[in-house]
C-alpha cells in the first residue's frame, strides 16, 4: 500500500490519485499507474492517542510531534505500561531501525551527538523506559547562537567562553576526554584542553567562574 507521511499542519488537499497528479495524464493515460495512496497526517494524532496505539510507530511520530528540544522533557510522563509494553514486544529486528529514525528527528531537533547516542543506545538495548532519564535539553546551534549575541550586546566574548566552560564541565563529569569533548562540541583541542585540564584539577568540586579566571589570567 502506498503510504505518503504527511507532516505539515495543515489539511492535506492534493489529490489522492497518484495519476491525477501527473501532467497531461489524461493523454498519456493508458501508461500512467492509477493507484490512490494514504495520507497518514502526523498531526491529526494527540499525545493521548499515540500512547494508546502503544506500538514502535507510535514512539516515532510522538518525538517527531515534539517542536523543540525543550518540550522533550514532555515525554518523561509517558505511562510506564507502555515503555514496558515496547521493552517486552519490539522484534530485535526493529531496534536498530527504530533507534536510526529517531536518531534523525533529535538531529533535527539540534540536540547534542552524546544525547542522541544515549537516547538510540537505550533503545537498542531495550531500556525504553530509561530513554529520557538522563536527558538535558539544550539546542547546539541556539546555544551558540544565544552566546554569541551576548557577547555582542556586552561588547565582551566573556559570555561564549563561560558557556564554553560549563559544556566541558558537563562532559568531564561524565568522564569524557578532552579530545571527545571537542569533537562534540565542534571545537579545536587547542581550546578546549586548557579549560579541561583547570577543569579538571577542580575535581569534583567544579567552578564556572575560578575556570574562567585561571584560564584568561594564563593568557
Amino acid at each position: 500500500m502506498p503510504i505518503v507521511y504527511y507532516e505539515g499542519t495543515s489539511t492535506w488537499s492534493a489529490p489522492l490519485n497518484f495519476k491525477d497528479r501527473v501532467f497531461l495524464s489524461d493523454a498519456f493515460g493508458d501508461y500512467i499507474p492509477s493507484f490512490n495512496y494514504l495520507v497518514v497526517p502526523l498531526n491529526k494524532y494527540s499525545k493521548q492517542d499515540l500512547i494508546e496505539k502503544n506500538d514502535e510507530l507510535s514512539l516515532i511520530f510522538l518525538i517527531n510531534q515534539l517542536p523543540s528540544s525543550s518540550e522533550f522533557h514532555d515525554l518523561k510522563d509517558i505511562p510506564k505500561e507502555y515503555t514496558e509494553h515496547l521493552t517486552d514486544n519490539t522484534p530485535d529486528y526493529l531496534l536498530k531501525i527504530i533507534g536510526k529514525v529517531i536518531a534523525v528527528l533529535l538531529h533535527k531537533l539540534n540536540l547534542p551527538d552524546e544525547e542522541v547516542y544515549d537516547i538510540t543506545d537505550q533503545i537498542t538495548r531495550r531500556k525504553f523506559s530509561m530513554m529520557f532519564d538522563n536527558f538535558q535539553a539544550y539546542d547546539v546551534q541556539e546555544t551558540r547562537r544565544v552566546s554569541r549575541e551576548e557577547g555582542r550586546i556586552e561588547g565582551k566574548i566573556e559570555g561564549e567562553q563561560l558557556l564554553l566552560i560549563k559544556l566541558v564541565i558537563k562532559k568531564l563529569e561524565k568522564n569524557y576526554s578532552a579530545e571527545q569533548i571537542a569533537e562534540i562540541l565542534e571545537e579545536s583541542l587547542d581550546t578546549i584542553q586548557p579549560i579541561y585540564d583547570i577543569a579538571l584539577r577542580q575535581a569534583p568540586d567544579y567552578n564556572t567562574d575560578k575556570v574562567f579566571e585561571e584560564l584568561n589570567s594564563n593568557k
